[in-house]
């Protein structure tokens, strides 16, 4: 492997970590994986949301070259595309041609046609939690098992930097510290900070009625609080997704 790439690929941590944000590190990371890979197309999605069916979408995180805006605006819902077959089967994948491989009829976009093709897991804590995607090959070539195995390093590369900075983020969250203490002590057992976000939920969700209730709240008055928050989260969500937009287009 060339010199040069292994040195980026060991700067990727720094990459994400040194990121104010996830999405501005993956967003970066993107770059370089496409050029290190001659693509000149590379996104990354993550698991978010459940579904009825208790299983959960995939939705584009960060990405380089020209992904269209309705790829931001439109999850992938379960087994409905190629990034959500890599998801289920644990498997990084490779297609020089989509439509002529059996994954066919999972192409979300018409306009892949006959183009080359990567997908890569990136695993947290031994968990699936996104694919890294990489298309059109540049020049016009075929991808090959070397590049493949580039971008599984570059995946498992993602997945430790992924779970470092989400557990350092929870690390700084006095409320998460504190709803963990209060955790352990009624379950009496003790360990860090999951990122795996339905474990936080929980653990938040918790505590929150819990104090409330010894605060003397009742079930209607913790009701009309945790409306209300939602609501502001809301909010500050919407917010934070306008200023991502703009930030796109700029």
């Amino acid at each position: 492997m060339d010199r040069i790439v292994v040195e980026e690929l060991s700067g990727i941590t720094k990459l994400i970590e040194q990121k104010p944000t996830l999405e501005d590190g993956l967003r970066d990371l993107a770059a370089l994986a496409a050029r290190s890979l001659g693509a000149a197309r590379c996104s990354v999605m993550l698991l978010s949301g459940v579904e009825d069916n208790g299983k959960q979408n995939l939705k584009v995180c960060s990405h380089f070259g020209d992904l269209p805006d309705a790829a931001y605006q439109v999850p992938a819902k379960p087994d409905s595309s190629i990034a959500c077959h890599v998801v289920s089967t644990g498997e990084a994948l490779l297609v020089n041609d989509v439509q002529a491989s059996p994954v066919a009829s999972l192409a979300r976009q018409s306009s892949l046609g006959g183009v080359a093709f990567m997908s890569a897991p990136i695993i947290t804590a031994e968990r699936v939690i996104g694919v890294i995607n990489v298309s059109r090959k540049t020049p016009d070539e075929r991808f090959s098992t070397a590049d493949l195995e580039l971008l599984k390093l570059f995946s498992l590369f993602v997945g430790k930097s992924i779970h470092v900075f989400q557990l350092e983020k929870l690390s700084e969250s006095r409320l998460l510290q504190m709803a963990q203490v209060l955790d352990a002590r009624e379950s009496g057992s003790e360990g860090p900070i999951t990122p795996d976000p339905a474990r936080i939920a929980k653990i938040v969700a918790k505590s929150f009625y819990r104090e409330l209730s010894l605060a003397g709240f009742g079930p209607n008055a913790i009701i009309a609080v945790a409306t209300e928050v939602l609501g502001q989260l809301n909010e500050n969500l919407q917010m934070h997704r306008e200023r991502i937009e703009r930030s796109d287009k700029d």
